[in-house]
């Protein structure tokens, strides 16, 4: 049975003895409690290099008395000005102290809330689990004591405990609130949660949250059209966790084949010799057309009308010069030679689109880089299959909003109203295109829709 009456150096014995490894801290971060023993323990057998002090005014001089016990002196402890006795108060005192301590680890820190004031330890625990310290407390049996016979904490019988990751309440908050962010399309501020899970929690949750990681990471870079480092990602995904669950593996590998492609399709596009080419190649293009359809929608879910209709346009864009490549007509060099063989008279049938389209003083074929519209108009002249019963007018009509938009020509927002009828006209041409190259829009749009992961991360081992 311990001696209430052991004196200091005995309990710090005993105490060390209970430590042998010392857990290796470099910091210690003491509240100003009063509780001189506990604090004179945790410092002497810790035996870290830096102390800290949060203070109260009523325990400015416990440095000192705390450095007495040990045989030594409180000269080289840090103790921030100002009296610690609120949360506020606490944690613009650990502020001071980190950084003060910024080339220290923060893993390597530990904070004490043993006792002090509750607004003090609750805030200082909170505070450590959101910068990555290491909470920890003194452990006491309590009993009488000489000479009243009140109770307090026996000495010798106090030993160090360092609670476990409250995994079970916050780990589980922050994967909920990683699934928001990924769910609402921010995978940037998902993967860093997922991330700082994977560093947390132990197996196999570990190997989970790090592959959610990686996921979030390769669609963060794929949707800012970093597609190297989108499929680096998706490669990592795929081959470093065997354990994958199937219902991503499959989606997965048809994504990393697309972005393969897509990488390939943008080094062939950075040489103006391929372009026509690769605009003739349909599979090159439905690979392109399908990553900026989905990153409309997904914009579109955002509420983000501006760049949605942006990535839309695009679309449109992309399937005019795809069917006008069929023709060897590239649109920011046209030549006209091969077409003209076919129709001969297609000079004056372009003008006769242009009339069809209210144009008074038409123009001829054209001679430098053209856009969207005028693409069509050259496509109705070919009688391209894609327009040939298609009233192309509504195309100009409808992109006249996102002509006006704050990200194109003009200076405000597009409406949800105005991006939906912009919408519709994307809708039918782009439909009347997947029948023409004959392709499943279920299966193609797929392919680009990234996958979910709800199920996964709510799963219970």
């Amino acid at each position: 049975m311990a001696d209430p009456a052991m004196p200091f150096p005995d309990q710090l014995a005993v105490f060390r003895a209970r430590i042998p490894d010392h857990t290796g801290f470099a910091g210690l971060v003491l509240l100003g409690t009063g509780q001189l023993t506990t604090a004179a323990l945790l410092i002497g057998a810790l035996q870290v290099e830096r102390v800290a002090f949060l203070l109260t005014d009523e325990t400015r001089e416990m440095p000192q008395k705390v450095a007495e016990l040990l045989g030594g002196d409180a000269g080289a402890w840090l103790c921030p000005n100002g009296d610690h006795r609120t949360t506020l108060a606490v944690y613009q005192g650990l502020r001071q102290v980190l950084e003060q301590w910024r080339d220290l680890d923060r893993a390597a820190i530990a904070v004490d809330v043993t006792g002090g004031l509750k607004p003090m330890s609750v805030g200082l625990e909170k505070a450590a689990h959101v910068l990555g310290l290491t909470t920890i407390y003194v452990q006491s049996d309590y009993g009488p004591l000489p000479p009243d016979g009140k109770s307090g904490p026996i000495p010798g019988t106090q030993r160090l405990v360092i609670p476990e990751d409250p995994y079970v309440v916050f780990g589980d908050l922050e994967a909920a609130e990683a699934q928001r962010l990924y769910r609402t399309h921010d995978y940037a501020g998902a993967q860093r949660i997922f991330a700082a899970l994977a560093e947390r929690v132990s197996a196999p949750q570990r190997t989970r949250y790090a592959m959610l990681a990686e996921l979030a990471a390769a669609y963060a870079a794929w949707d800012v059209f970093d597609l190297p480092a989108a499929e680096r990602c998706l490669a990592v995904v795929l081959t470093e966790y065997a354990d994958l669950p199937a219902v991503l593996r499959a989606p997965l590998a048809e994504q990393r084949a697309a972005l393969i492609k897509l990488n390939q399709v943008g080094e062939d596009l950075s040489t103006h010799n391929t372009r026509l080419e690769v605009l003739k190649d349909k599979q090159a293009v439905l690979a392109l057309l399908g990553m900026l359809h989905a990153n409309a929608l997904r914009r579109e879910e955002q509420a983000r009308f501006d760049v949605a209709a942006l990535l839309h346009y695009r679309c449109l864009e992309l399937i005019s010069q795809q069917r006008l490549a069929t023709y060897g007509i590239l649109t920011e060099r046209p030549n006209f030679q091969a077409a003209c063989r076919r129709w001969p008279d297609l000079d004056q049938r372009y003008q006769e689109v242009q009339r069809a389209q209210g144009r008074k003083r038409p123009y001829p074929l054209p001679e430098r880089a053209f856009g969207l519209f005028v693409g069509y108009m050259l496509l109705k002249a070919l009688e391209d299959e894609l327009v040939r019963d298609l009233p192309i007018g509504v195309i100009e009509a409808r992109t006249t909003a996102r002509n006006t938009s704050m990200l194109t020509h003009g200076f405000r927002l597009i409406d949800r109203a105005e991006y939906e009828g912009f919408c519709e006209v994307v809708e039918q041409v782009l439909e009347r295109y997947l029948k023409l190259v004959a392709v499943s829009r279920t299966g193609w749009e797929a392919t680009f829709r990234f996958v979910a992961i709800e199920p996964l991360t709510d799963a219970k081992e």
